[in-house]
């Protein structure tokens, strides 16, 4: 493909989320009628540049040309007017109404409706160019997922797209259905459509993409031609290429013995194909990690086990007596706390005083004489400022006038108050800076020392090789490995997370 045209350009594109540089100086090309795939860890930053040309989010700096045309201003309707249509993950596709309507939802040309006829006829030829064979008058909502995903991409096709990015559009396929979609992906691409196909499995993306570019904490690091010279190890190795002495991470020297007892068990965890058979042992005193790329399930495992999310099957001991009935009051009950990922949504009160969100689930210890306390409120929030060094103007403040770190340090403190046992954390550094993550690591780690066993799931690789004594990896629902701690490394538990379990 050497002296085939650009058609995509990105020159020093840069774009920060407050402390998070979500991409640093992004350059790189893609060429007309190429399947070009976009590969990274979580939190690579592709997620963003995908949003960056859709006309979700506006770069910090640099420049996105189509075709030699610069893009001036970002906005979803200005990314379609240069070509640019999007198939995300979670399809957005009206469920009660006909594949012709999914596909032409506006059913307009120039302020004047065209007829429904006219419609099924252009939507039966839409078909017929990529080989479909449905009914246009058939109703999304009795359509198997797979050709859902087809009519979007048609709706995409049907508004003159030049470029059609996809992300993840497998992560619900059989191999069958994947199959289907790789044909009506190479029918696109000889039709002089360009595709970005954004995927974890790396198998997929050797068998149908023509080039490979990677990104790694936010920038580019290379792009591949797609040849005999290309290995899933390659690509694997340049995802996690990261030099641990340069941050603050380090691998962890585990001293937890293997016999050591088992704290928590749970056993053949399942909801629908989320969550498939999961099954985890968190021994007394360790960190127990579980990693996954998105997609894999750890996000719906981890409220799961906590019984914020429902199961249909799957069972639970702790300290080797079943906890029959899973719910967080009873987890709580019996010793077991869950830090939430989210601290805006559901991880603290930000319209309650920081004393009142630190009190809330103690206040049975915090009254005298039958009534609440201002001064042991007062006394017991400040114990946990200076544990934690919660930098703040007052502590009938809300939590909105804290920093990300220093939030997240207020939620560890309302986790501890009730002397658990066993955490459950869930991404306990995300979106906080560099000096706050490595606070909160150590915290963990003391934790632990006092003895707290602790469960971490997180999407940060390098934070759950600091931490962990073992690593559960999921992938597409399902656990597929543990690794132990001598064994643990960004390349082991990759090929494990990135590998195409279906193939197997």
């Amino acid at each position: 493909m050497q002296n085939t045209p650009t058609i995509l350009q990105l020159d020093h594109i840069s774009k920060s989320f407050g402390v998070v540089h979500a991409l640093k100086d992004v350059t790189f090309s893609v060429k007309q009628g190429e399947i070009h795939a976009l590969l990274g860890e979580n939190g690579a930053g592709k997620s963003t540049l995908i949003k960056i040309l859709s006309g979700e989010h506006s770069p910090d700096s640099g420049t996105v040309s189509v075709a030699g045309e610069q893009i001036k201003s970002f906005h979803p309707s200005v990314s379609r007017s240069f070509g640019i249509s999007v198939v995300h993950q979670e399809l957005s596709i009206f469920e009660n109404l006909t594949v012709y309507e999914n596909i032409f939802p506006f059913q307009k040309n120039h302020s004047v409706f065209i007829p429904k006829k006219e419609l099924i006829k252009k939507t039966e030829e839409s078909m017929s160019r990529l080989n479909l064979h449905i009914s246009p008058t058939a109703k999304m909502s009795d359509l198997r997922l797979s050709i859902q995903q087809m009519v979007e991409i048609l709706r995409a096709l049907s508004e003159n797209a030049k470029i059609v990015l996809l992300d993840e559009p497998t992560s619900g396929l059989n191999s069958q259905e994947t199959s289907i979609l790789m044909k009506v992906l190479k029918q696109l691409r000889n039709d002089g459509i360009t595709i970005i196909y954004i995927s974890h499995r790396i198998s997929e993306i050797i068998e149908i993409c023509d080039r490979v570019s990677v990104l790694r904490d936010g920038s580019y690091i290379t792009t591949f031609e797609n040849d005999e010279n290309l290995s899933e190890s390659k690509l694997v190795s340049s995802m996690v290429g990261r030099d641990f002495e340069k941050s603050i991470y380090s691998k962890k020297v585990s001293v937890i013995e293997e016999d050591a007892p088992v704290v928590f068990e749970a056993n053949d965890f399942t909801k629908g194909t989320v969550v498939v058979d999961a099954s985890l042992k968190l021994r007394e005193g360790e960190i127990l990690g579980v990693f996954g790329l998105e997609g894999s399930g750890t996000y719906e495992l981890s409220r799961m086990l906590f019984g914020l999310h429902g199961k249909d099957s799957g069972s639970l001991k702790f300290y080797d007596k079943e906890i029959k009935k899973i719910t967080p009051a009873n987890m709580i009950k019996n010793g077991i706390l869950y830090l939430n990922n989210n601290r805006k949504d559901a991880g603290l009160f930000f319209n309650m005083p920081i004393a009142d969100n630190l009190a809330a689930p103690v206040l049975d210890r915090l009254t005298k004489n039958g009534l609440l306390s201002k001064r042991l409120i007062q006394d017991y929030t400040l114990s946990f400022v200076a544990q934690f060094s919660i930098v703040l103007n007052s502590i009938y403040d809300t939590p909105m006038s804290l920093s990300g770190g220093n939030q997240q340090k207020t939620m560890l403190s309302i986790c501890l108050g009730p002397h658990p046992k066993m955490l459950i954390v869930n991404e306990p550094t995300r979106g906080i800076d560099v000096g706050a993550k490595q606070e909160i690591l150590n915290f963990l780690n003391m934790f632990v020392s006092k003895g707290i066993s602790i469960l971490c799931f997180s999407s940060e690789l390098p934070e759950l090789i600091t931490l962990s004594d073992r690593i559960a990896v999921m992938n597409t629902g399902r656990i597929t490995g543990v690794i132990e701690c001598d064994e643990i490394n960004e390349q082991n538990v990759m090929q494990l997370a990135a590998m195409n379990i279906n193939a197997k």
